[in-house]
C-alpha cells in the first residue's frame, strides 16, 4: 500500500513538472512574439489609449455643437495632430539652436563665474569650477555633436511620418467607429455579462480620460508659468521652454524636476542672477501644483497609491520610454478597475462569511 501511494505521488509530480515546462515555454514563445512586434503592439496601444482619453471629449462636442460624430472626431484628432507638429518643430530648432549658444558661451561664462564672490567661495575648498574651466573644451566639442545629431535626428524624424499617420487615423476611425463596436461586443454577452462589461469600460474610459485631461491642464498651466517667466528673464527660446516644460511635466512626479533642471541650465547660460530667480519660481510652483492644482483638478481620478505611481513609471517607462512614463499611472488604474472588477464577486462571499463567523 505505501508502494503504490509512492508511486502515485511520484506521477503526480512527473505529471506537474511537465506541465510547468509547458507553460514556461508558451510564456517564452508568447514574449519572443510579443517582441517581435513590439513597434506594433506600441502603435496599437498608444491608440487605443488615445481613443479612451478622447472619447469623452468627442461625446461632449456631440451635445455641444450641431457636428456628427465623424466631424467632431475628425476635427479634434487632426487638431491635435497639427498642434503636435506645430511644438515638434519649435522645439527641435530651439534645443539645436540653444545647446550650440551654450557651448558657444561656456567658457566666458565659467571665467564670470570664476572672478566672482560666489564662485569664489564655491571654488576654495574643491577647485571645482578650476576643474570646469580646463574641461569646457572637451563639453563644448561634445555640444557641437550632440546638436548636430539632434539636428540629424530631425531630419531622420520625417521617415517616421507613416508612424505618425498610423496613430492619427487608428485614434480616429477609433473614435468614430467606438460606439458601434461596444455596442457589437455587447450584444454578444448575456444581460449580467453585459451589464458588467458596459460597467466596466465605462469606469475605465472615464477614469483615463479624466486623468489625462487633468493632467494636460496642469502641464498647460506649468508650461505657461515657465514659458513667462523666461520671458521675464530674458531665456532665449521661451516658447520651446514652455513647450519642454509642459510635455516633460506629463510625467509623474520627476516631469517637473526635469524640466526645471533644463531651464535652469539656459537661465544659467543668460546670468547666474537668472538662475537663482528661476529656483524660486520652480519650487514656489510646485508647491503650488502639489497640494493646490493636482487635488483640485485631477483629485482622486487614479485612485492609485503613490507606490503604484512610481512602480507603473519606472516600469512602462523602461518598455515604451517617456511616451510609457506618461501614460503608466492611468494604464496601472486600468489594470486595478479590471482587477476589482474581476474580484468582487469573491470579495462579497468573503465579506459575508466573515461577517457570518462575528455573528
Amino acid at each position: 500500500m505505501s508502494g503504490a501511494t509512492r508511486q502515485a505521488r511520484r506521477e503526480v509530480e512527473i505529471s506537474i513538472s511537465i506541465r510547468t515546462i509547458l507553460i514556461v515555454a508558451a510564456l517564452v514563445a508568447v514574449a519572443f512574439a510579443l517582441g517581435s512586434i513590439g513597434d506594433v503592439l506600441l502603435l496599437f496601444f498608444v491608440s487605443m489609449f488615445s481613443i479612451a482619453v478622447l472619447s469623452p471629449v468627442v461625446y461632449a462636442m456631440e451635445r455641444r455643437l450641431p457636428w456628427g460624430r465623424t466631424l467632431c472626431a475628425t476635427v479634434l484628432v487632426l487638431g491635435i495632430a497639427i498642434l503636435s507638429l506645430v511644438f515638434v518643430v519649435v522645439l527641435l530648432q530651439a534645443v539645436v539652436d540653444g545647446l550650440r549658444n551654450f557651448s558657444e558661451a561656456l567658457p566666458g561664462l565659467v571665467d564670470q563665474a570664476r572672478h566672482s564672490d560666489l564662485g569664489g567661495l564655491i571654488n576654495g575648498p574643491s577647485n571645482a569650477l578650476d576643474v570646469l574651466k580646463a574641461h569646457t573644451s572637451e563639453i563644448t566639442s561634445g555640444l557641437g555633436r550632440a546638436s548636430g545629431g539632434l539636428a540629424r535626428v530631425g531630419v531622420s524624424a520625417f521617415g517616421a511620418v507613416t508612424l505618425v499617420f498610423s496613430v492619427t487615423f487608428l485614434t480616429l476611425f477609433g473614435l468614430i467607429d467606438e460606439p458601434r463596436v461596444r455596442s457589437g461586443i455587447g450584444s454578444l454577452l448575456y444581460r449580467d455579462s453585459r451589464e458588467r462589461y458596459e460597467r466596466l469600460t465605462d469606469r475605465i474610459i472615464k477614469t483615463t480620460s479624466r486623468y489625462m485631461l487633468g493632467n494636460l491642464a496642469i502641464s498647460l498651466i506649468c508650461g505657461t508659468v515657465y514659458g513667462i517667466t523666461a520671458v521675464i528673464l530674458g531665456l532665449p527660446h521661451a516658447l520651446a521652454l514652455a513647450v519642454i516644460a509642459g510635455i516633460l511635466d506629463l510625467i509623474p512626479n520627476i516631469g517637473a524636476l526635469l524640466a526645471g533642471i533644463i531651464i535652469g541650465i539656459v537661465a544659467l547660460s543668460v546670468s547666474l542672477g537668472a538662475l537663482i530667480a528661476f529656483v524660486i519660481v520652480i519650487v514656489v510652483y510646485q508647491q503650488i501644483e502639489n497640494y493646490v492644482l493636482q487635488p483640485t483638478i485631477i483629485g482622486r481620478a487614479a485612485h492609485v497609491s503613490g507606490f503604484t505611481v512610481i512602480v507603473s513609471v519606472l516600469v512602462f517607462g523602461s518598455l515604451f520610454g517617456v511616451i510609457g512614463a506618461i501614460i503608466g499611472v492611468p494604464t496601472a488604474a486600468a489594470l486595478q478597475i479590471v482587477a476589482e472588477e474581476l474580484t468582487a464577486n469573491r470579495r462579497t462571499r468573503v465579506a459575508a462569511a466573515d461577517a457570518g463567523d462575528i455573528a
